[in-house]
């Protein structure tokens, strides 16, 4: 599907939030969140945040969020997840190559270039992924799209063409106009429109990328003086850098080789990723091989890992975060100890001992009051109903 003509819509004439229906989305690597004026919609049967992703059954059914996400393991190549990664990208960019390294599905040229997926269902582009999960949790939440008016996330390392891509996934949902806005703008959109602060930075670590920004807020509305990101960064990554561990571990004790067969590999990513969420609560987890790889060997059975090798096998990882940091401060000219307040974002954010790194490197506490898998798409929300910020912030503008 060819996006390179399309922009996204853009309202040049201030309207009140009365006379104005308006939704702000983060459509996530991981998760995606609705919201409207500053609040989340819930979904019916509980819940605000919907996993990005879409599974095509052999019936010709499609399954949406988290009966999408339990189908990974028996269908991976027929359950997209992480399509955010190369919306918007071209079949021979380094995002199509990182991606077809790392994840198991059928990914191939399209007719006019882009990257798109093979599915038992055709050809799939990552833009139509987007729309049906956009269209999905707008339905569970009872969010109507008719005459409502949308602003979209995306991280600071998306370019024009990626950026248009996925306000083209919201568009295609039915909004009557769309308008994208950096995540990290809109993560400070969503803390300091009730603070009084000059400088704050906003570290934001979502599924698939890291953003970082420096914001001053001395005058409003406030500026962003820096801003870089990681678009391969993120909780993905951890996620695989576990599973590299744990194949490792594995073939070195019994002989068994969990990394020859992509399909094998996800389903260890899988299971890595839900160790990685029980060690949040946790001091240790345990992988059962077998249950990866019905294939191996009982010998192979359970393998371990603990809060403590968690954080020494993701300290590479947090280190590149530091490294944007670095780079946004001076961007800024600025220092870690000028921050007044640091602002987190993206539910990778819950690392166990990340916090204690942030606060080591900026030398204060990083603020968590409003949750960091919502607070993008509460900023979102307030941009969508203050179309002159919107307009100072919208990239695309």
């Amino acid at each position: 599907m060819d996006v390179s003509h399309i922009r996204p819509h853009i309202h040049r004439r201030p309207m009140s939030i009365r006379k104005r229906k308006t939704v702000g989305i983060d459509l996530g690597t991981t998760n995606t969140v609705v919201a409207r004026n500053f609040e989340t919609l819930p979904m019916e049967g509980g819940g605000c945040v919907m996993p990005s992703a879409v599974a095509f059954l052999p019936s010709g059914a499609k399954l949406i969020g988290k009966a999408a996400r339990r189908r990974r393991a028996m269908d991976p190549r027929n359950t997209i997840l992480s399509a955010k990664r190369v919306i918007g990208a071209r079949w021979r960019s380094s995002y199509t190559s990182q991606f077809r390294e790392h994840y198991p599905y059928d990914l191939l040229e399209g007719p006019d270039g882009w990257a798109v997926f093979k599915t038992r269902a055709g050809i799939v582009c990552p833009v139509e992924v987007g729309s049906t999960i956009i269209a999905g949790l707008c339905e569970r939440t009872n969010c109507p799209v008719q005459d409502v008016h949308a602003v979209v996330t995306a991280p600071v390392g998306f370019d024009n063409r990626r950026r248009e891509a996925t306000a083209l996934a919201v568009s295609n949902a039915k909004f009557a106009s769309v308008r994208v806005i950096e995540e990290p703008i809109a993560t400070a959109l969503a803390y300091l429109h009730r603070s009084s602060l000059k400088y704050a930075f906003v570290y934001d670590l979502g599924g698939g990328t890291f953003d970082a920004a420096v914001v001053d807020c001395s005058s409003y509305p406030f500026r962003v003086i820096g801003h870089g990101g990681d678009p391969y960064l993120g909780g993905d990554d951890v996620d695989r850098t576990i599973a590299l561990h744990i194949a490792n571990r594995t073939l070195a004790r019994d002989g068994w080789d969990l990394g020859t067969d992509a399909v094998t590999f996800d389903r260890l990513v899988l299971a890595c990723e839900l160790a990685k969420c029980e060690l949040s609560e946790s001091e240790q987890a345990a992988i059962a091989i077998p249950s990866v790889d019905p294939a191996a060997p009982e010998s192979c059975g359970i393998i371990s890992i603990t809060r403590e090798q968690l954080q020494q096998l993701t300290l590479d990882l947090v280190r590149r975060t530091f490294v944007t940091c670095d780079e946004v401060l001076a961007q800024a000219g600025l220092k870690a100890r000028d921050m007044e307040a640091i602002f987190l974002a993206g539910g990778s954010t819950r690392l166990p001992g990340l916090n204690a790194y942030i606060e080591s490197y900026f030398g204060k506490r990083p603020r968590t009051d409003l949750n960091p898998m919502q607070v993008v798409g509460l900023g979102a929300s307030l941009a969508a109903a203050r179309p002159a910020v919107a307009e100072l912030l919208d990239p695309c503008a």
